[in-house]
């Protein structure tokens, strides 16, 4: 046995730190050695010197499939499961996080107020929102509806796309965002996914998924947000509270955030802190006839989190008259 320290002790550490951070591969073509070699000195590096080095290696092998924020979600409890969707983690100092949350913008459409959102998020700055979630229809679309064409700003996926491009990278921070259906027109009519286009070209911005997605903060709080294409419903809660009825036990998140419906609402129901999230446009033409009510507004929420879930949920409606 050679004695720790000496010679061979160094260069069988040197050999297994180089093997650790390059590979094996990397360690026989470097050093000359033989697979059986390598295996060898792998076990008298761990019986003389460092008793860790395969769970040392196998960190690092956990380390090259997931980035930073995966590796500290994991960290933190959060599942990464082969198959499904990852979850961002969203780790903040203190117990508490504020952040704001908008929907159903429709930019293209001439029921689109730019001021609105640029106001919105003037207030999310002063507020120090740690972030913005967006619950689907970030833009119009086009359908095949009579006239539907005559209330849009923006034509086609292109100037839709680039609109909607230029409203986020307004915003410094990061956005948490799902599609909705009208965003999903693109896809019906020619296999384009425009938020998850958008999102690709903007580094700060997060697709989560077609119509639902899920973030994490600090690993065991989970934030839903939620679109869906079901119809919309006279009694602005109803719609909310069916949904919450559908989930069952493991599946229920601590808050969900809805688009869709253009309705406001705040709802605790099975324990869900539930926002409908209104609307970042006016009224049409064709809610107006089909007697539809639009809730113009956003929203900012702060929570207060501790080890078991949400203590405090504190949110704010800020609505626009238009």
């Amino acid at each position: 046995m050679a004695k720790k320290g000496g010679t061979q002790d160094k260069r069988l550490t040197e050999i297994m730190e180089y093997c650790l951070q390059n590979g094996e591969q990397d360690t026989l073509d470097k050093f000359g050695l033989s697979s059986e070699t390598l295996n060898r000195y792998k076990r008298r590096y761990k019986e003389q010197i460092d008793p860790d080095f395969n769970i040392k290696k196998l960190l690092l092998e956990i380390g090259d499939k997931y980035t930073d924020k995966e590796l500290k979600a994991i960290a933190m409890g959060a599942r990464l499961t082969p198959g499904y969707a990852k979850v961002p983690v969203i780790d903040f100092d203190g117990e508490e996080i504020t952040f704001g949350f908008m929907t159903d913008t429709h930019a293209g459409s001439k029921y689109f107020k730019e001021e609105y959102f640029h106001q919105a998020l003037e207030e999310f700055r002063k507020e120090n929102c740690e972030f913005i979630v967006h619950t689907g229809d970030l833009v119009e679309g086009m359908s095949n509806r009579a006239g539907h064409i005559y209330e849009l700003t923006h034509l086609g996926y292109h100037d839709q796309k680039n609109y909607g491009q230029e409203l986020l990278e307004a915003w410094e921070g990061d956005w948490y965002i799902i599609d909705g259906n009208h965003d999903r027109w693109f896809e019906k009519s020619a296999g384009a996914l425009i938020v998850k286009d958008i999102a690709d070209h903007v580094p700060n911005v997060h697709f989560l998924g077609h119509d639902e997605g899920d973030i994490s903060l600090r690993g065991n709080i989970v934030v839903k947000l939620w679109h869906g294409e079901d119809s919309s419903s006279y009694a602005s809660s109803y719609r909310v509270q069916k949904l919450i009825e559908a989930f069952t036990g493991g599946q229920k998140p601590h808050v969900l955030l809805c688009g869709h419906t253009h309705k406001q609402g705040y709802f605790f129901e099975r324990h869900i802190h539930a926002v409908s999230g209104g609307a970042l446009c006016t009224q049409s033409n064709w809610m107006r006839r089909t007697r539809k009510a639009n809730h113009t507004g956003f929203w900012i929420i702060k929570l207060t989190v501790n080890k078991t879930g949400v203590a405090k949920f504190q949110p704010t409606w800020y609505p626009f008259y238009a």
